[in-house]
């Protein structure tokens, strides 16, 4: 077949994945509001702690695992020298890294965060390097001193600096903590959230059959 007869005979198939990937995230955020609201303090504050704990553990492993298969296989090793680079490749800093962790969990706009995920970029920054001063007033000092300016000032150094910047990708860990915390105070709130809970449980089961419906598609078609 040719690429355009591919591409007929796989439409179902990405009219499948689209429909999954659209309930994703409504999917995420009525079960955990649903799931958090319904727990107390005590019992929340546990199951936090142990969820905490096990997916430490689990990314530490991960990462592990990776490490060694990367040293036992080494990928991508035999076609290095025919490999054709596009652009340059940027190196990030752990710490700039672990930062883009934190401010990706509390993100400024939600709606932004279902599209947008924050990412640091680096620049350059041009500036002039720092002329010692010197006491003596002499005239050849003087010269010297106009000199190394000028010299400075055709020399200027520059430096790496952090940027705020995005990527194109959905900020699933800021609208976790999100949905979490807003869980947690609509469940301390008693009766006085009982409209919300309401609200999230009519949507979660509303989601889950259309899943249900989609399941349904994935089964016939």
């Amino acid at each position: 077949m040719t690429f355009r007869q591919v591409k007929y005979f796989s439409f179902p198939g990405e009219l499948l994945m689209r429909m999954l990937q659209m309930l994703v995230m409504p999917l995420i955020i009525s079960s955990l509001v649903t799931g958090m609201a319904a727990l107390d303090s005590k019992a929340s504050g546990k199951m936090g702690f142990r969820a905490v704990a096990y997916y430490t553990t689990t990314t530490v492993l991960a990462v592990i695992t990776g490490i060694i298969m990367v040293l036992i296989i080494h990928p991508g090793r035999g076609g290095k020298e025919k490999m054709h680079r596009e652009g340059k490749i940027e190196r990030v800093h752990s710490a700039d890294a672990f930062m883009d962790l934190v401010r990706n969990m509390f993100p400024p706009n939600l709606v932004e965060a279902c599209f947008k995920q924050f990412k640091t970029n680096y620049g350059m920054r041009k500036f002039l390097p720092i002329i010692a001063e010197n006491d003596s007033v002499g005239l050849s000092s003087m010269v010297s001193n106009v000199t190394q300016a000028v010299q400075l000032l055709q020399e200027m150094s520059e430096e790496i600096i952090p940027i705020p910047g995005a990527v194109n990708a959905v900020n699933a860990l800021g609208l976790v903590v999100f949905s979490m915390s807003f869980g947690l105070v609509v469940g301390n709130m008693k009766d006085g959230g009982k409209a919300i809970r309401d609200f999230f449980d009519c949507l979660n089961e509303a989601i889950m059959q259309l899943v249900s419906v989609i399941m349904w598609y994935g089964d016939y078609s």
